[in-house]
C-alpha cells in the first residue's frame, strides 16, 4: 500500500552543502564583513528581528550589501603546528590557553585578468600574536615584509615590495606564535590591496601546501581537559606597597577557556573571610586576563598579612573557582 503525506507534515530539511556554505555566525552590527566564503554567485540572508517589549515590534527598514570583485581566484590557506605539519587525520590539535607556534600557509591563483592581486594579509588570531617568521616562494624563504601591525586580534602583514599578481604568484608562509582559548577556533584571514578600492577577500581553507597536510584553517583543543579557569597566577607572592617601585602592586592573572560570555569575579579576603576587595564584577569571554591592585581599599592601604585572592567564573555549567594565598607586608 502507499501512504499520503498528512496535511501539515514536515519532511527533514538537508543542507545542500554542495553548493552552499553552512550559516555564519550571527551578524549583529552594521558594516561588518560578511562571513561566509568569497567567490560565491549567490548570497543567502536570514535576518530575526526581536523585541524585549511585548507591545513592540521590530522592522527592517533597508539592507545594503557592498561587493567588489576578486583579488585572486581562488586564495587557500591550511594552518598547523610548527612541528606537526601532517597530524593523524589532518586534525591540528592544540593544548588550550598556552603558547603554540603555528604555520599559516596561503596560495592564490588568477583566473581573469580583472583579478588584481594583493598586497598585504591579516589573520583573526584568538590573542596578541608575535609573527616569528615570513616566507615567500618556491622554496619557501625568509623575506622582510614592508611592514607589520599587531593587535590584541590580529595580525597584518605588508608586502608592496613583493606583491602577489598574475605574473608573480608564490606561496606564502606566516609562522607566528599565539594561544587558543575555545575547544574550535578558526584562524581566519583575508587579503587586500592597499592601495586598491577593492573590499578584502577572505582566505578558504584548502590545500595551499604540499608541505602540510591539514588543508583546514581551524584548530583543535582536547576536550576531554577543557578547564573554564586555568592558569591562576599572581605575578608576586608578597606586596610591598613601599613606593619604593618593587611589588608595590598585585597583579592577577588567569585564563578563561571555552566560555563566550560568563560573570567573573576578582575578590580579595582576609583569614576571617571577609570581604576586603572587589577587583573585578563584569561579564567576560574567553582569554587571557590580568587585573592590578594596589593592595587599598577606600583610599587606604590595608593592614600587613595574609590575604586570599579568589578568581570564581559563574557559568551555566557552574561556578568555578579558584584561590591563591597573598602576604601583604611593609
Amino acid at each position: 500500500f502507499t501512504t499520503r503525506p498528512v496535511p501539515g507534515q514536515k519532511g527533514s530539511i538537508q543542507e545542500d552543502i554542495s553548493n552552499w556554505s553552512f550559516w555564519s555566525a550571527p551578524h549583529l552590527g552594521s558594516g561588518v564583513d560578511i562571513q561566509a566564503p568569497d567567490g560565491r554567485q549567490f548570497v543567502q540572508l536570514r535576518t530575526f528581528l526581536t523585541s524585549e517589549d511585548v507591545f513592540a515590534f521590530a522592522r527592517l527598514k533597508s539592507m545594503t550589501i557592498e561587493h567588489s570583485p576578486l583579488l585572486a581566484d581562488p586564495v587557500l590557506g591550511e594552518v598547523a603546528l610548527l612541528d606537526e605539519p601532517n597530524p593523524a587525520d589532518g586534525i591540528v590539535q592544540v593544548p588550550m590557553g598556552e603558547p603554540v607556534t603555528l604555520t599559516y600557509d596561503v596560495r592564490a591563483d588568477f583566473t581573469s585578468a580583472s583579478q588584481s592581486g594583493f598586497t598585504a594579509l591579516r589573520l583573526r588570531t584568538p590573542e596578541t600574536a608575535e609573527l616569528q617568521r615570513f616566507q615567500m616562494g618556491d622554496p619557501l624563504q625568509d623575506v622582510v615584509p614592508d611592514s607589520i601591525r599587531i593587535d590584541d586580534n590580529q595580525l597584518v602583514v605588508y608586502f608592496p615590495s613583493n606583491p602577489i599578481t598574475p605574473g608573480s604568484k608564490p606561496p606564502i608562509r606566516l609562522t607566528f606564535s599565539t594561544r587558543v582559548f575555545n575547544f574550535q577556533t578558526l584562524i581566519e584571514g583575508e587579503v587586500f590591496h592597499i592601495d586598491g578600492e577593492n573590499l578584502p577577500q577572505s582566505i578558504n581553507s584548502g590545500d595551499a601546501s604540499p608541505l602540510v597536510s591539514t588543508n583546514s584553517l581551524q584548530v583543535f583543543g582536547p576536550l576531554q581537559k577543557l578547564k573554564v579557569l586555568s592558569s591562576l597566577e599572581l605575578a608576586s607572592p608578597v606586596v610591598t606597597p613601599n613606593a619604593d617601585g618593587a611589588n608595590d602592586w598585585l597583579a592577577v592573572s588567569f585564563t578563561l577557556l571555552g566560555i563566550e560570555a560568563a560573570d567573573v569575579q576578582v575578590d580579595v579576603f582576609d583569614l576571617s573571610g571577609r570581604l576586603v576587595k572587589r577587583l573585578v564584577d563584569e561579564n567576560r569571554r574567553q582569554g587571557r586576563y590580568t587585573d592590578i591592585w594596589d593592595a587599598a581599599t577606600g583610599g587606604t592601604t590595608v593592614p600587613p598579612g595574609t590575604y586570599l585572592v579568589r578568581v570564581a567564573v559563574d557559568t551555566d555549567e557552574g561556578i568555578f573557582e579558584q584561590t591563591q594565598t597573598l602576604a601583604i607586608a611593609y
